[in-house]
C-alpha cells in the first residue's frame, strides 16, 4: 500500500469524541453561521474543534482513550476536515510516533489488508485518545477559567501555556 492509499484509507473515518464535550464544542465553535457568539471567542467548525482539542492533547502527552462504557459522537469524516494542512499534520505527527502504538508506518507498504486495517483502527484510537485528553483541558478552562474564552487568541493562548 503507497501512502495516498493510506491516506485515503484513513480519511474514510470518521473520529469520535465523548458525548459529555458536545456542550463545550457547540460552546466555542461555530455551526455554520458566521455571527458570533456574545463574548467568547469561537474557533470554526466543529471539526476544527476536533484538531484544536487534539493538538492540545497531544502536546500534553496522555491520550484519554475512549472506553467501552463511554457515550461518544461521530465527527465529520476525516478526509473532508479543513485546513487540510492541520489534518495532514495530525496524520503526520500519529505516523512519526507509530512505534509506541506498535507499528512501524514504512513496513505497511507489504503489509497484509487486515494488518493495515489494524493499523488504521488504533491511529484513529490514539487520535480519538489526544482529541478526547484536549476536550478535558478546554472542559477544565471552560468550567473553571472561562474569562479566558473572552480574550480572540484564546486558543493560542492555551498552546503557549503548554509550551511552558
Amino acid at each position: 500500500m503507497d501512502g495516498s492509499q493510506l491516506r485515503d484509507l484513513i480519511g474514510q473515518k470518521r473520529p469520535r469524541y465523548r458525548t459529555q464535550y458536545r456542550a463545550l464544542i457547540e460552546a466555542i465553535s461555530n455551526k455554520g453561521d458566521s455571527t458570533g457568539k456574545g463574548d467568547f471567542s469561537s474557533f470554526g467548525a466543529f471539526y476544527q474543534t476536533y484538531m484544536y482539542a487534539f493538538i492540545i492533547g497531544y502536546k500534553l502527552g496522555t491520550p484519554k482513550y475512549i472506553q467501552g462504557s463511554d457515550k461518544t459522537d461521530d465527527f465529520f469524516v476525516f478526509s473532508n476536515w479543513k485546513p487540510t494542512s492541520i489534518r495532514d499534520y495530525i496524520i503526520m505527527l500519529l505516523l512519526n510516533n507509530s512505534e509506541e502504538f506498535g507499528f512501524k508506518w514504512i513496513e505497511l507498504e507489504n503489509a497484509s489488508e487486515d494488518s493495515i486495517n489494524t493499523f488504521v483502527t488504533e491511529l484513529i484510537r490514539q487520535m480519538e485518545g489526544y482529541a478526547n485528553a484536549g476536550f478535558e483541558y478546554l472542559q477544565n478552562k471552560w468550567d473553571n477559567e472561562n474569562m479566558k474564552f473572552r480574550n480572540p487568541f484564546v486558543f493560542v493562548n492555551f498552546i503557549e501555556e503548554l509550551s511552558v
